[in-house]
């Protein structure tokens, strides 16, 4: 809990593509604004839409949709949060003249008390469990290889024996491949982040957007392999929709 049963409302968003579908985002917005008066709110996702002209790389063109918005915000009386990092959240993935990016993800609030930070603690490792199989193994390239060869070795002994010592020596191989694939895209997103601020910094080789791209095709694989991994190990009902359980 916070420090003196301080309560915190957080509403998490995602602004559809079309700017007429959002009219039912933005209405919903200042709706709940009267609900939620009584505690600090604070509204975070993907809205799909900029505010300001500097939050296009390549236009400060202000659209009828970027004033529907801040229509929204202003009733509501939200103010954008401060934040670190990266200024914009997404990117055409395109080189030169045709590249585009922007600023479309962002946390506003509101708020009468001081700011709020959430520190999560590390999950502590346990030793000695039994064995157990990951899902997200089957995926590797290698799996199939690595079954065969150890299944098609001699054992001496009974059937049940020698599919026992089988199964034991292939355990010893699965477990060499990845056991925690989050640590995987930990070090890829971080390549992944200094590519980017390198690219928005400008001091990059003419190959660096190629690179990006297949960063992002490498992020992705590796945060499939995370979710499968972090699915098997839940004991809650997924979504089955919507973006990365991450």
């Amino acid at each position: 809990g916070l420090p003196g049963n301080v309560t915190v409302q957080c509403s998490f968003v995602y602004g559809l593509c079309d700017r007429n579908a959002r009219q039912t985002l933005w209405c919903e917005l200042t709706h709940c604004t009267d609900l939620f008066r009584q505690y600090p709110w604070v509204i975070m996702g993907d809205f799909n839409v900029t505010r300001l002209g500097t939050e296009h790389s390549s236009s400060r063109l202000i659209t009828k949709a970027m004033n529907e918005f801040n229509q929204a915000v202003l009733t509501a009386e939200l103010e954008d949060l401060k934040s670190t990092g990266l200024f914009f959240t997404w990117s055409n993935m395109r080189s030169g003249a045709g590249s585009i990016s922007k600023k479309l993800d962002r946390a506003m609030g509101i708020s009468d008390h001081s700011p709020v930070t959430i520190h999560m603690r590390n999950r502590q490792e346990y030793r000695g469990r039994p064995f157990k199989f990951l899902n997200f193994w089957a995926e590797n390239e290698m799996f199939m290889h690595v079954v065969s060869q150890e299944w098609a070795k001699a054992h001496a002994g009974p059937p049940l024996v020698v599919i026992h010592k089988k199964l034991k020596c292939l355990k010893a191989r699965l477990k060499e491949f990845c056991r925690r694939p989050d640590s995987k895209v930990v070090e890829l997103r971080a390549r992944l982040h200094q590519l980017q601020q390198d690219l928005q910094g400008g001091v990059v080789s003419p190959s660096a957007t190629e690179q990006e791209r297949q960063l992002r095709i490498e992020v992705a694989c590796a945060a499939r392999d995370e979710e499968a991994f972090f699915k098997q190990r839940s004991r809650v009902q997924w979504l089955k929709e919507g973006d990365s359980n991450t």
